[in-house]
């Protein structure tokens, strides 16, 4: 799986499904609780897939990795990094099929509700070390409200019977399709997998204390999981630990091992608590420098007309350009470059005839990427600089030659002419020479 993930083409296709609807009480969840584990980026990338899902849809229509290139301005060995974020803390599921191309599934999971979230082991803990204490509590009142005290009022609702009678049996198409209905899913927090740890080990290490399978039920395995993953706890130091935590009825009391697990962990760790640290990746490093070259790759030069012009391309110029494509099959990438390198080199204007030249001249060169046309374009105006410097420098030797065989008024006539010729070629250089840096510059802020 690993070698696919760095193969991930904007061709390929991708439905967005979701096992919830939103609320205000999930959105606030996320922007409140969620943002500060996994930053804003994450969330962004999360509430984007979300709006193809509109009203009670859960299920988006076809879509590709273009849209997200074009729209999150975000290329996609990133969009990888951020997408198994997501998945780490539980709110997003991966499904892949391989057809004629890629296809995936990306199923968005229901943020874990506020009482479920200050209760789990491992979400609490990782945002109280994200935000300290006071901001931790202040959170946590936020989700909190006083319950109205009942004490000295007596329940006086009548029931159903007493106002509508007895209900009548229902017709079997009332029920026929409920299966469709919406349904609004719980999270279950970060996915842990009990394959993680050796609770064969640890039964058989509790057995050794009498303590039997029936004493852990699931939710009581769920629980330890997550304590040995968030504190990584061993399973010789787990049975320690629950055995602390029994109750006088010999049952393991959820509240006493969540603190014993704590205790142990910031016994080792000079009273600190775990925080929640994204491993970097090895797309994390070259993200930056591939961003506006991969943005070239995938952006239609029209596209990138209109944004680098600031004004819609006439529809003179995007026939060119489709028929200069079609011709030629040039790569998006090396047409992008083409038109920027033609406009900055003839004050911003299109000529016809030169760019179908250079993309001719370009087709046999075989350039397939932007940064390929990028890299050939300044090798080609450094070659151009070079022999301009040659010719200056052959012509200063054969002038030399020529003044010592000239007659005195030939030769001031001459070299009149000569001062005149060369101040226009510095001219026109030094005019070269700006709009070149111009290019440069344009190219490296653009990077």
């Amino acid at each position: 799986m690993e070698r696919y993930f760095t193969e991930l083409n904007g061709t390929d296709e991708f439905i967005v499904i979701s096992n919830y609807v939103a609320t205000q009480v999930t959105e606030d969840v996320l922007s409140t609780l969620y943002t500060p584990l996994i930053g804003v980026e994450c969330i962004g990338v999360y509430q984007f897939l979300r709006q193809f899902l509109t009203g009670y849809e859960q299920t988006s229509g076809l879509l590709n990795h273009y849209i997200i290139l074009s729209e999150l301005k975000m290329n996609l060995a990133h969009f990888e990094v951020v997408r198994k974020r997501l998945e780490a803390i539980g709110l997003l599921k991966t499904y892949m099929r391989i057809e004629d191309n890629q296809k995936f599934v990306y199923k968005l999971i229901a943020p874990v509700m506020p009482t479920q979230f200050f209760n789990d082991p491992m979400l609490s803990v990782f945002l109280f070390q994200q935000v300290g204490k006071p901001r931790y509590q202040q959170l946590k009142a936020r989700f909190c409200n006083e319950t109205f005290n009942l004490d000295g009022y007596q329940d006086v609702s009548v029931k159903y019977m007493d106002v509508f009678g007895t209900p009548k049996t229902p017709d079997k198409v009332v029920f026929e399709g409920n299966e469709y209905i919406v349904k609004q899913n719980e999270s279950h927090g970060i996915p842990i997998h009990q394959h993680t740890f050796d609770f064969d080990l640890l039964e058989m290490l509790l057995a050794q204390n009498l303590i039997t399978k029936s004493q852990l039920p699931k939710a009581t395995r769920h629980l330890i999981v997550q304590l040995a993953t968030l504190y990584d706890i061993a399973a010789h130091d787990m049975r320690g630990i629950i055995l602390k935590s029994l109750t006088s009825d010999q049952k393991i009391s959820h509240e006493d091992l969540r603190k014993n697990a704590r205790d142990f962990y910031q016994i080792e760790h000079d009273g600190k608590l775990p925080q929640l640290t994204p491993q970097k990746t090895q797309h994390e490093e070259p993200e930056t420098k591939l961003t506006w070259f991969e943005l070239m790759d995938t952006t239609s030069p029209i596209d990138m007309l209109t944004s680098f012009s600031k004004s819609e391309p006439t529809i003179k110029q995007k026939r060119m350009i489709e028929s200069i494509l079609e011709r030629e099959q040039l790569p998006f990438g090396v047409m992008n470059i083409l038109l920027q390198y033609v406009m900055f080199t003839n004050d911003m204007k299109l000529p016809q005839s030169y760019i179908e030249e250079i993309a001719s001249n370009w087709k046999k060169q075989k350039l397939t990427s932007s940064e390929a046309a990028y890299n050939y374009v300044k090798s080609f105006e450094q070659k151009k600089k070079e022999k301009s410097n040659k010719r200056t420098n052959t012509y200063n030797k054969q002038n030399t030659v020529q003044k010592e065989m000239t007659p005195k008024w030939l030769l001031e006539e001459h070299n009149h002419m000569s001062e005149t010729r060369e101040q226009d070629n510095v001219d026109l250089e030094k005019e070269r020479q700006k709009l070149m840096e111009e290019l440069k510059q344009s190219w490296e802020e653009d990077k």
